[in-house]
């Protein structure tokens, strides 16, 4: 399958086991170099694939330490001189292969270096496969706080391969599926019964179904300013759960928790008419996700201080009214603290 993004120049290819499309892709631009951004796991377990994928071009290989806090400035500032001790220039290419954590910072170095340069997504984990791989959003953490600094830029070609999907254990599946239960709250009740019943993933539809609700609130809001606000859903109380946790709850993980606090806290509001939040744990529950997680509100109220959707000490918060349907609303600190509590208390 393939996905052409016009908006932003683009297009995704969905396919199995297709290195031979990904190799035809970068020998367009042959005379060009490579910088293959991954991390140690991942180079471990396709080392022979990239090498046999690159081999002919002129490429250079970039590990880090697996994990969320390589996301950093200083891996950041790493890349950068490496990028210059090897004369990169603007002719040249970044290819992020990996993860959302390589995804974020590959995108972001590239949005960045020399004012921009090419930049090509090969995701492989489910997450990113939905979610970091498109949408034109890349970043790093600083002091402790999730994709603080960062930028949107678009790649030139995403390649997605879920033949990839087969070295990931069921957490990391589970991990994305949490994402996608989060697109189905957005907009597809159909997908959501599909998760719920299916005991055989059909991973190239859900991959195309999901691409294809992210693309529609990214289009014509790319900087976020408008209806792609609506993709935060789960974000508000997610990021900070992440951040509690230390990392050892995945994203996806912590953005369901949050989608099932916001679900609960809007039946008490009086905006649903069912608390569906229930037909969302028992979904989650059967891919052994997590569906609650204790932290003080005070803590949670602490991060969101720094959180990007503030605007006039206003934080913009995503309500779901049913499955396939939520609304914007803008709250202060005090109505936010209300709201998180509803959402917690779990009868």
């Amino acid at each position: 399958m393939k996905i052409e993004v016009k908006d932003n120049n683009y297009f995704i290819d969905i396919d199995y086991k297709s290195d031979s499309k990904l190799k035809k892709f970068l020998t367009e631009n042959k005379d060009s170099k490579y910088l293959v951004i991954t991390d140690e796991k991942v180079y471990y377990i396709y080392k022979d694939r990239i090498n046999e994928v690159m081999r002919g071009l002129k490429y250079f290989i970039f590990k880090f330490i697996p994990g969320e806090n390589s996301k950093s400035i200083e891996n950041y500032i790493k890349i950068n001189t490496f990028l210059s001790e090897n004369e990169f220039n603007r002719g040249d290419c970044i290819i992020g292969f990996g993860g959302g954590v390589v995804g974020d910072i590959a995108g972001f170095v590239a949005s960045t270096y020399l004012r921009s340069i090419s930049f090509i997504s090969v995701p492989t984990t489910l997450l990113s496969m939905i979610d970091s791989s498109v949408g034109g959003k890349n970043g790093v953490n600083f002091m402790h706080l999730k994709n603080q600094i960062g930028s949107f830029y678009f790649p030139d070609y995403v390649h997605i391969d879920f033949s990839f999907l087969e070295t990931l254990d069921n957490r990391n599946i589970n991990n994305g599926l949490a994402e996608i239960f989060k697109y189905c709250v957005l907009k597809d009740k159909e997908l959501f019964d599909y998760l719920k019943n299916t005991d055989n993933i059909d991973y190239e539809k859900i991959i195309f179904k999901s691409l294809n609700i992210k693309l529609d609130f990214v289009k014509n809001d790319e900087h976020d300013k408008g209806k792609r606000q609506k993709l935060n859903l789960g974000h508000t109380i997610g990021h900070g759960i992440e951040s509690l946790s230390n990392y050892s709850l995945n994203h996806g993980e912590s953005i369901g928790i949050g989608t099932i606090y916001m679900a609960r806290a809007s039946y008490r509001m009086g905006l649903s008419e069912s608390d569906f939040s229930k037909n969302l744990i028992d979904a989650f529950s059967k891919y052994n996700l997590p569906t609650k997680y204790d932290f003080e509100t005070d803590e949670i109220l602490e991060i969101l201080k720094h959180d990007k959707k503030i605007n006039k000490n206003l934080i913009n918060i995503i309500l779901p009214i049913r499955i396939g349907e939520v609304i914007n609303k803008k709250v202060s600190f005090d109505e936010l603290r209300d709201i998180i509590e509803l959402g917690k208390i779990d009868e």
